[in-house]
């Protein structure tokens, strides 16, 4: 079977700051609710999950939209934050600057779908230029009109904007909930990346990567051999 193009994830997949994402919910939560977050909820319930979801779940389902609104604001500030703070760490995931290199050069439709929200879409487009690669018109982010991973939708919405079915495309993804969602959009080949080896177990339980994982992008073109 050939796919016509691809969807990346980005938050863990294209940048690897799970860590400083999951940093910063700490301190939210630490914050605002008696609750702690365990390696469980990190895995499930926190990566892929739109904001709101997360705060409704840690800190309380009875938020307003102005309280979630704000709080969602000082938890990415805080994460744009601990960003700068290491320059070192801001750079996309190794090999995944030749692979889009690649992919425009052979004309592969492409995009992002993303649970984060515009401020940090537009810090990533800066810092990481991603306009050599992508169109931020055709980029999925949480905008508050759809549910987030493990629902469909993002991955519906973004092969929508490719002008592809579902099943003509291959997601590559780093979340349990990212790659329930793809599955439940009929998405045609399902790539997971785990770069710490922290989730090849849950994957592995979940038959979550019979389409192949991979560390980084170094090989992605051994493992994902068939575009049109």
């Amino acid at each position: 079977m050939e796919y016509s193009g691809i969807i990346f994830d980005f938050n863990g997949t294209m940048f690897q700051d799970s860590h400083l994402h999951e940093a910063a919910w700490v301190h939210m939560v630490k914050k605002y609710s008696k609750g702690e977050l365990t390696e469980h909820d990190i895995s499930v319930n926190l990566h892929g999950r739109t904001n709101k979801e997360i705060l409704n779940f840690f800190v309380s389902d009875s938020l307003t939209d102005e309280e979630i609104e704000k709080l969602s604001y000082e938890k990415e500030a805080y994460y744009r934050e601990l960003c700068l703070e290491r320059p070192e760490e801001l750079k996309l995931t190794n090999g995944l600057t030749d692979v889009l290199d690649t992919l425009k050069e052979n004309n592969i439709p492409r995009t992002i779908a993303t649970a984060t929200v515009k401020e940090n879409l537009d810090f990533y487009f800066d810092i990481f230029k991603l306009g050599n690669w992508f169109d931020i018109n055709k980029v999925v982010y949480d905008n508050g009109t759809f549910p987030g991973k493990p629902a469909p939708d993002i991955f519906l919405i973004a092969s929508s904007k490719l002008g592809l079915d579902p099943s003509e495309c291959l997601v590559v993804e780093d979340a349990f909930s990212g790659i329930k969602a793809a599955r439940k959009a009929n998405i045609g080949k399902i790539m997971a990346i785990d770069p710490f080896g922290k989730n090849a177990e849950l994957f592995a339980e979940n038959n979550m990567c019979k389409d192949g994982l991979i560390k980084d992008f170094t090989n992605f073109f051994e493992v994902s051999k068939e575009f049109k």
